[in-house]
């Protein structure tokens, strides 16, 4: 798999561009968060302008996850605004789509997003979420790790595999003062790549603050931890291409608020690598 380590960026740096690779939006501006060249799978920011629509059937070869940030959207029907969500399977088709006042989109794609071949059909076995208003969504304490069950962690489940239930998107919301200063703990790694955007707060950890708008990339066993937060922070999390295991490492590695910002991410991303201090969201 050839998608590179990228923790962590923060969004706002990054220069929207126009048009979906693969040309089945070539109407919309995006932010490609990352992408592995060899299955073409992708993580984007997808920018709708106010007017914009397709009132023609379009159908796509992957899987796409739509996670709303702010305006909204209509799709088939169902209007996504900000905190909606949905997993359309590759080859569904989307009989209509509309956004009258623009939208900002968190979209992912399991493969590159051009056009089905004629006749193609969605597997009935994929995933397949519409309309789910996640801010209603009640949440969720229960912890899978009772190790990390001090944390305090809530979550709500967007999406799991009802086949491979490590294949999952949720939302995580930590609470503050997590990690007292001069605190030491394992680090922490997964047979399975995980991947995360801030939704607001922060979390601290060994590349620095990330805050609302900041997004990594970890392919599987990669170490990382401990993290922290004062403020509390909430993210959409996806687990890809593994099974989804916390595995403790045997050393305790100390824990700082005050880590500088030090990235490790591919070399086309340096340019953009700086402290974003502004008040954008992304």
């Amino acid at each position: 798999m050839a998608r590179p380590l990228t923790e962590f960026i923060y969004a706002q740096n990054l220069p929207w561009t126009q048009g979906l690779p693969g040309a089945a939006r070539d109407d919309v501006d995006v932010k490609i968060l990352s992408q592995d060249n060899e299955s073409g799978e992708m993580s984007l920011l997808v920018r709708y302008p106010a007017g914009w629509s397709r009132p023609e059937p379009e159908k796509i070869a992957a899987e796409e996850e739509m996670y709303v940030l702010d305006g909204a959207i209509t799709i088939n029907g169902h209007t996504y605004k900000r905190d909606s969500y949905m997993c359309l399977p590759q080859h569904f088709t989307r009989t209509n789509a509309v956004s009258e006042t623009g939208c900002v989109a968190l979209t992912f794609f399991d493969a590159v997003p051009a056009e089905s071949k004629p006749g193609a059909t969605p597997n009935s076995k994929a995933p397949h979420v519409e309309g789910l208003d996640v801010y209603a969504m009640r949440w969720d304490s229960k912890v899978a790790d009772p190790s990390l069950e001090w944390m305090g962690n809530r979550r709500k489940v967007l999406r799991m595999d009802p086949e491979h239930n490590q294949k999952a998107t949720f939302i995580i919301s930590t609470p503050p003062h997590i990690y007292p200063e001069n605190w030491a703990c394992p680090t922490l790694t997964h047979p399975c790549a995980e991947e995360s955007f801030m939704l607001s707060g922060d979390m601290i950890g060994p590349h620095g603050r990330m805050t609302t708008g900041s997004y990594f990339w970890r392919p599987a066993e990669i170490a990382h931890g401990p993290f922290g937060t004062r403020d509390g922070g909430m993210s959409l999390i996806r687990f890809r291409h593994g099974k989804h295991v916390n595995v403790w490492g045997a050393e305790q590695t100390p824990f700082s608020y005050d880590t500088a910002y030090q990235p490790a991410i591919p070399p086309a991303l340096k340019k953009y690598a700086t402290v974003y201090e502004g008040t954008q969201r992304f």
